[in-house]
């Protein structure tokens, strides 16, 4: 059911940051469907953490002792999931990156009958688009020593099965998820600091 007070994606979905030409809570492009007023939001929780607890050192960056660089579970439900999803999307971005948000995995293809990932998965039809790094795929968390971050995995309910190619820029993924957004979650998890590296 829509409420009132919808807020538009622009203020919803300040995870999708570019650090390099946009600041703030910026997001490339504006929405073209009605649907992305976000009135669907649902819940997002992993079997490892508890949203602003610390992710376990495994899937961080092997830099850190007894990081192993593996995509975290993730489980999302709503009440109910979008009823236009067609497909969801994750985005995995750390806001406390030097320069700004620092987005390290674009994925999107992941059907829409799908509520969770296991730990290390392989998603078949997925897409992933490329990061702040310009790599494509998943990026570990990596802060610099003594340095702990946050680590936010925004899941977008989308409108499209699959709305970028893989390999597709940064700037061009985000804006087709956000102009295919219905609905979203997120959780965060932090790394670094007092984790032995």
């Amino acid at each position: 059911m829509m409420s009132r007070d919808r807020r538009p994606i622009l203020a919803a979905a300040c995870t999708l940051v570019l650090a390099t030409a946009l600041g703030g809570c910026g997001l490339i492009g504006r929405p073209q469907n009605k649907s992305a007023e976000l009135s669907e939001w649902f819940t997002v929780t992993s079997p490892v953490w508890r949203d602003g607890r610390d992710l376990p050192t495994r899937y961080g960056c092997t830099t850190y002792a007894g990081g192993q660089g593996k995509t975290p579970p993730l489980r999302w439900s709503g009440a109910p999931t979008p009823p236009a999803t067609r497909s969801f999307a994750i985005v995995m971005d750390d806001p406390d990156a030097d320069n700004g948000a620092h987005v390290h995995w674009v994925i999107a293809g992941i059907d829409g009958t799908i509520n969770e990932l296991v730990e290390g998965a392989s998603i078949n039809g997925a897409v992933e688009g490329l990061t702040t790094g310009d790599k494509a795929g998943y990026t570990p968390p990596c802060p610099p020593k003594g340095e702990r971050h946050r680590y936010r995995f925004t899941i977008y309910a989308l409108d499209d099965p699959a709305p970028f190619k893989n390999g597709a820029k940064l700037k061009d993924s985000l804006g087709a998820i956000a102009k295919h957004t219905v609905g979203r979650g997120r959780i965060t998890g932090n790394f670094g600091g007092k984790q032995a590296r």
